[in-house]
């Protein structure tokens, strides 16, 4: 898994994600690129969100 953290807005993280993406899967590499908003769309990632947290 990559994940591309950035502290403002238009700073290229979506293009960069997707250049990745598209670089990785010129390889043959099994690629699964999904936007941000997607992420609770995500099975596996939401099991992740609902385990606990250190304070």
């Amino acid at each position: 898994m990559i994940s591309v953290i950035g502290s403002s807005p238009g700073v290229g993280k979506s293009t960069l994600c997707l250049a990745l993406a598209d670089w990785l899967a010129g390889f043959g590499v099994s690629v699964d690129h999904f936007e941000e908003a997607e992420v609770l769309t995500r099975r596996r990632l939401t099991v992740l969100l609902r385990l606990p947290t250190r304070p």
